[in-house]
């Protein structure tokens, strides 16, 4: 009986360490202005959830493209979708959320690939550890 209990105990204790199930979320904030990203650099844990809460203050539609690593682009219209991890696009104005979550630690380039905005330096850098 005793042993019963203090496996009973050992489990219990191990179940609630874990955690459940929940994982690890963060936030991002980022504004989107003509032809840059505020902040330019940002970061998240590997493999959390993450919300991108996102703002468009420019004059025309933006996006907030996350690349794979090793991505290869020279402009927007290089951009292949199967390199896409996420595309927030917004309107001029408009402000929204957006989850993703990025398993693999590294670096991932950030790009708005409307036209002529990557090439005019619309670019950042997210930081996965």
């Amino acid at each position: 009986m005793f042993r019963k209990s203090l496996l009973l105990i050992i489990f219990a204790t191990l179940l609630a360490a874990c955690g459940g199930s929940e994982g690890t979320t963060a936030e991002i904030s980022a504004e989107m202005t003509d032809l840059m990203f505020t902040p330019t650099n940002f970061e998240a844990p590997a493999g959390a959830e993450v919300t991108l809460k996102l703002t468009n203050s420019g004059a025309v539609e933006h996006n907030f493209i996350i690349l794979k690593q090793g991505a290869v682009y020279t402009s927007g219209a290089d951009i292949k979708p199967e390199d896409v991890i996420l595309n927030a696009k917004l309107a001029a104005g408009e402000s929204g959320e957006f989850a993703f979550k990025i398993d693999e630690a590294g670096e991932y380039a950030v790009v708005c690939n409307v036209p002529g905005h990557l090439e005019a330096g619309m670019v950042g850098k997210l930081v996965v550890k």
